[in-house]
């Protein structure tokens, strides 16, 4: 899939933020439901999670110019606090961190940041 198809498909533009997919796809979600409309259902679903990938949102974070799309610079925000952990702690934490927004699609909890 290409992001142009899973724009598409989500029925979003090309400058929709992470809310604006998350709308489109209950909208889309409510009006074709599995149950019924499967084929669609599983369409729309890959849309939404190719465009909210961490793989695709690395992207967009390193070569905002490519893809001529603005990247909000807040989604990948670290805290700049003087680490007081090994750094296997860190990796840990991060992996954490990012495992929880990919998940979840919110931002990392703030417990666990620093550790």
């Amino acid at each position: 899939m290409i992001r142009k198809d899973a724009l598409a498909i989500l029925r979003v533009s090309d400058s929709a933020t992470r809310e604006d997919l998350d709308r489109a796809y209950q909208r889309l979600v409510r009006r074709y439901p599995p149950e019924f409309n499967p084929e669609k259902f599983r369409q729309i679903d890959e849309a939404y999670k190719f465009l909210t990938s961490l793989p695709y949102l690395l992207e967009r974070l390193l070569s905002p110019q490519k893809l001529k799309v603005a990247v909000n610079k807040e989604e990948f925000r670290f805290p700049r606090s003087r680490p007081t952990a090994t750094p296997e702690q860190i990796r840990a934490a991060l992996r954490k961190q990012l495992l929880q927004a990919y998940i979840w699609g919110g931002v990392p909890d703030s417990e666990s940041q620093g550790h």
